[in-house]
């Protein structure tokens, strides 16, 4: 597994580089349109066609490493308050996946619809005010809710309620080891002589 990921980051580090190198040769052109590279219709039909071809591509994969490693994911909680985390923790994961499959879904498709085009002018937008409200509100609003069932969770956890079978415990930590004191019959811990 290690060789095929070293060799993964190689492949990448060399794509980067020879891309790098395309980036510097066209810097270097001239205004000569004769050796120009322009993208033709061709080019954008086919760049439409991987973009949708990606998109199955991470679906695909997405649902295959949940099928395969989904018991991996989060395993079965080994504290009675692990069971409120992990349910914090599946909301968040759910709105996450639920918001990355819609924009994913969209950006390929727009990017295949609006393709480039000979005659096909592209439409300047400067701004709207109305959807980069939308787009501010919803995720703040989401955002306040996931902090504040985080707020309301983590409250529920750490507070004590006192009880008649309540046990007091003093506890030490040191390096490599905890001390710990128990409470006599009455409740109350008695001195202590520190070494």
């Amino acid at each position: 597994m290690t060789t095929a990921l070293i060799l993964a980051v190689l492949l990448l580090v060399a794509i980067a580089i020879w891309q790098m190198g395309k980036i510097f040769e066209f810097s270097q052109m001239t205004t000569d349109t004769s050796t120009a590279q322009i993208a033709n219709d061709t080019d954008n039909k086919n760049n439409g066609y991987l973009l949708f071809a990606f998109l199955v591509f991470i679906y695909g994969i997405t649902i295959f490493s949940f099928a395969k490693y989904g018991k991996f994911v989060l395993p079965a909680s080994s504290s009675e308050h692990g069971v409120e985390y992990d349910q914090l923790m599946w909301i968040s994961m759910a709105i996450i996946f639920f918001v990355q499959i819609v924009t994913q879904a969209l950006l390929h498709y727009f990017g295949y619809k609006y393709r480039g085009e000979k005659g096909k002018k592209a439409l300047f937008y400067a701004d709207n005010d109305r959807l980069e409200a939308i787009w501010t509100i919803i995720p703040v609003i989401v955002l306040a809710g996931l902090i504040l069932y985080g707020l309301y969770t983590w409250t529920e956890i750490t507070s004590i309620e006192e009880g008649e079978d309540d046990i007091v415990i003093e506890l030490y930590a040191q390096q490599f080891n905890w001390t710990a004191r128990y409470a006599g019959e009455d409740g109350v811990l008695g001195d202590a002589v520190y070494v």
